[in-house]
């Protein structure tokens, strides 16, 4: 490709072509090389995830640590763009300002910067309880749809969802499943695998964001399970930051107290909702099936053998990109989507990646001791640019969405879930800790750590 004459020269356009040459090999020939003010995702020369992959290798070119705060969402993904950012100097580095021609200069508190997670100061437990997670299970939809066939169902050009989100297939529930059925063969995994009898069970708390009606989907659990009339019900949202909420408010009931034994429960089918004749485009064909279920115990000793136990969680909202996703319904039953794919994929990357690292300050627990990252995955391609961003080995990041497809609040408990089955059993000296995260619609963030 020849990229011709440019009113931009110099070394910052240099390394911004550079870049972009390095993500266009994996495209299909182009014409020619993009113009310096072309919009390079409007005109379709690259992708969401191609766009990301150039802001990463500007990252590295540049020598910062962080991703390239450029351009602002509204404003053209182009050459001159990234140029005009790097021109500036207008890079982020762990929360410092890069000033053209200065040092970096620290931030006084982490609250300055927009993406910057707080660090409340430490609180005194309030008892001396531990809280564990004595029992997990999941459970996937029967049917597996390969990402050929839900190109051809979306209508999409052949090899889009593998190649542009890493999709291989996604788990689809049939024709007698649903959240309900789901969430009980979950539910089921985990009460046996912790030997415990639903009637001992004081707490069912339960999330989906894809159940719609009234009774709501944790009444409707509690009479399927056959839990006992004084065992509390929560309906918690947070869709996919869902398993966050209702672990958090778990593990708060235990501390405090008032119970002794909790289920969590996450279900999605998105199959039902987001149809081909209801969802255009690519979003639809990411999304897949299955279901989650945790039981927490109580203790004041030290945890069982083969136990984790809940460290601390960590909760927030990054509003100003809340627009980069919305779903509805229309009055007359059709979805309506708001959906922009590199701006809400570029801030999730960012936040997940900021929610571990905050998670390090706030329990001491270095991230390269983890034994797993029980993370939301949005698609396979961001998760594998998290790990490189992080710096952290892809295998400690449990497969789900590469073979399950995005499963909303049931992504980060069925990555769990698998995390524990690997690692709960081994002597404690020889694990490390689980370090959550996840990211939901209106950019809801959430994150703890198991240990």
């Amino acid at each position: 490709m020849n990229d011709g004459h440019s009113p931009i020269e110099g070394g910052h356009r240099k390394m911004v072509v550079e870049c972009v040459r390095r993500a266009l090999r994996a495209k299909p020939a182009l014409p020619s090389f993009p113009a310096d003010d072309e919009d390079l995702l409007k005109s379709g020369a690259l992708d969401s995830m191609g766009w990301l992959a150039v802001l990463q290798s500007l990252q590295e070119k540049a020598g910062v640590d962080g991703i390239l705060d450029c351009p602002e969402i509204g404003e053209p993904c182009s050459i001159a763009a990234l140029v005009a950012v790097l021109e500036k100097g207008a890079v982020l580095e762990k929360g410092a300002v890069l000033e053209r021609g200065a040092a970096p200069r620290k931030q006084e508190s982490p609250q300055t910067d927009e993406f910057a997670l707080s660090q409340p100061a430490p609180v005194a437990a309030a008892s001396t309880a531990v809280v564990e997670i004595a029992g997990w299970g999941a459970a996937l939809g029967c049917l597996r749809i390969t990402a050929e066939k839900l190109d051809g169902e979306y209508n999409l050009a052949e090899g889009t969802l593998r190649e542009r989100a890493g999709i291989e297939s996604v788990a689809r529930a049939g024709e007698a499943e649903n959240e309900l059925s789901l969430a009980t063969q979950a539910a089921e995994t985990a009460l046996r695998a912790a030997d415990i009898g639903i009637a001992e069970i004081d707490w069912l708390i339960a999330t989906s964001e894809t159940f719609v009606g009234f009774p709501s989907f944790g009444s409707l659990l509690h009479t399927r399970l056959l839990a006992r009339g004084t065992c509390g019900v929560l309906d918690v949202g947070g869709a996919c930051v869902g398993l966050l909420n209702a672990l958090s408010v778990g593990n708060s009931l235990l501390a405090a107290g008032t119970a002794n034994r909790v289920l969590i429960t996450t279900a999605e089918v998105h199959s039902r909702r987001l149809t081909p004749q209801c969802v255009a485009g690519e979003f639809g064909g990411l999304f897949g099936d299955g279901a989650s279920a945790f039981v927490m115990t109580r203790g004041d000793s030290a945890c069982q053998a083969g136990r984790y136990r809940v460290r601390d969680f960590q909760f927030g909202c990054a509003g100003s990109v809340s627009s980069a996703l919305a779903v509805g319904m229309r009055a007359n039953g059709q979805v309506a989507l708001e959906f922009r794919g590199e701006a809400l994929a570029r801030a999730a990357l960012v936040r997940l990646e900021k929610i571990i690292a905050a998670l390090e300050l706030r329990t001491g627990f270095d991230r390269r001791t983890a034994s797993s990252f029980a993370t939301h995955q949005p698609n396979p391609r961001i998760i594998e640019m998290l790990a490189r961003q992080a710096n952290l080995p892809l295998e400690k990041f449990p497969v789900v969405s590469r073979v399950f497809g995005n499963l909303g609040s049931s992504t980060c408990g069925v990555a769990l879930s698998l995390a524990l089955s690997q690692h709960a059993g081994k002597p404690a000296p020889e694990r490390g800790p689980i370090f959550l995260a996840g990211v939901g619609p209106g950019m809801l963030w959430g994150g703890g750590v198991l240990c």
